[in-house]
């Protein structure tokens, strides 16, 4: 795991001892998780609808359990730290540092056997994200950001995450997990607009989407509806690998939900009088 000086400036109040030790144990619940949700996948596991009527928004009881397993890694390591989950009530920060957790990001895929469902695990200080982990379980691949690099871990070991070069949205390959659930009417339009002038498209991948493009696989990933617990922890991990995540607006004030990501910063600049259009 790589543990060299940060490419970045930390904030004030912030040591590269603060975040080595949090990484160390990202990544240790992270397993921890791991062990929970991958024997559960595939199996005959019971999916409750939260949202209720005509929604769907499901929760396991792998959501659950792999939400109490990471909360208790944190609590024992660093008890003074708050914690934002996607299943159970937040908990409050005394330190300023904070944890934003989603235990099975892509649920839906989760229960329908898609195997690029994720845990994503933010690490924040003053609510910006300094480290982010997507870990990708059936796939046996975790991606990691920390403030300024990016890496992919596999059994193979670790290579440095770099995104690609895409300077025309017409050689794009864009992404978006849900265009007919996430979108506004309006949103749904703008989308279908840039699409149609991508290279091509491809749907259906949750946060793997995002790992995809810190890759160098795609180029540009746009969606709505999300919630902290869905964005935070792709941002180390895009922004480490050299690409560029912001809200439509093309600020990384992500309150409305929406998130644009590129791999080359210069392809959001196509896109944006789109999307602001349909926000204004």
């Amino acid at each position: 795991m790589p543990m060299d000086t940060p490419d970045t400036k930390l904030p004030t109040g912030v040591k590269p001892t603060d975040l080595e030790q949090r990484l160390v144990t990202a990544c240790e619940i992270a397993d921890a998780a791991r062990a929970i949700t991958l024997p559960a996948f595939r199996t005959d596991i019971h999916a409750e609808n939260k949202a209720g009527g005509t929604e769907f928004d499901p929760v396991t009881e792998a959501d659950i359990a792999a939400e109490k397993c990471l909360r208790a890694g944190i609590e024992i390591a660093f008890p003074q730290d708050g914690i934002v989950g996607e299943e159970l009530a937040d908990k409050p920060s005394r330190n300023g540092w904070s944890w934003c957790l989603d235990p099975i990001d892509g649920t839906r895929g989760f229960v329908a056997g898609v195997p690029v469902w994720s845990t994503l695990i933010a690490v924040c200080y003053n609510e910006k994200p300094l480290i982010g982990i997507i870990d990708i379980p059936a796939l046996n691949e975790r991606y990691i950001g920390n403030t300024g690099k990016a890496w992919k871990e596999t059994a193979e070991g670790s290579t440095p995450l770099k995104t690609r070069k895409c300077a025309r949205i017409n050689d794009a390959i864009i992404g978006c997990t849900e265009p007919m659930a996430m979108f506004s009417l309006g949103q749904k339009a703008a989308y279908e607009m840039i699409r149609r002038t991508a290279r091509f498209s491809r749907l259906g991948l949750d946060a793997y989407g995002y790992a995809l493009v810190a890759s160098g696989r795609m180029d540009m990933i746009l969606e709505a509806s999300m919630k902290p617990f869905d964005i935070l922890a792709l941002v180390p991990v895009l922004e480490g690998a050299g690409g560029k995540i912001t809200s439509w607006h093309g600020d990384t004030h992500f309150e409305n939900g929406t998130v644009a990501c590129a791999g080359d910063p210069d392809l959001l600049d196509q896109v944006y009088p789109y999307l602001k259009r349909v926000l204004d």
